[in-house]
């Protein structure tokens, strides 16, 4: 079955090589944009290191799902172990957003559903990726179709945090 053959996602993880890699590239030149500005505030630091994790992440992932000829179970553990890892590197990562950095809407900095809503999506792309690992190596659950919401909630997280770097960060 599709979902729990590997093999069969070649093409699906090509694509997401590629595409996460081209949008690592624009939010490194994206970053240099407002280096200044970034590097004066330890918030705007993590938001950009998000980002980049986020999208190195389905760097990986793809990357897992493309060598060749790997067992079912191994690319399940390697799924699941990175998801595992970047939920860990995450929520260290957020930790440094705290409640009374958050401030009234109008005002400069995060409001508390920024906050939320980078959360949610940053920590739910990770554990996506972790779910899609473990139902793979169980071989129950949906396997790999698991993994696309997991992009799709990496590449929303990044582009948020891309857009807050290059923009909003100058209003």
């Amino acid at each position: 079955m599709t979902a729990y053959d590997p093999s069969q996602w070649n093409d699906f993880a090509l694509a997401q090589l590629g595409a996460s890699a081209a949008l690592l590239g624009l939010v490194f030149v994206g970053i240099s944009i407002n280096l200044k500005e970034i590097i004066g505030t330890p918030l705007l630091v993590n938001r950009a290191l998000e980002a980049i994790v986020l999208l190195a992440t389905v760097l990986l992932a793809a990357t897992a799902v493309l060598i060749p000829a790997q067992d079912r179970e191994v690319v399940g553990v390697e799924l699941a172990v990175l998801g595992v890892l970047v939920c860990i590197f995450l929520l260290r990562l957020q930790a440094g957003t705290r409640r009374e950095e958050v401030v009234q809407p109008g005002d400069r900095g995060p409001t508390r559903a920024s906050i939320v809503s980078r959360r949610v999506i940053g920590l739910g792309s990770a554990a996506l990726i972790a779910i899609a690992g473990v139902l793979l190596l169980v071989e129950t659950g949906g396997g790999l179709y698991w993994w696309p919401a997991a992009i799709v909630a990496a590449y929303l997280g990044a582009l948020v945090n891309a857009w807050v770097l290059l923009v909003e960060i100058l209003r």
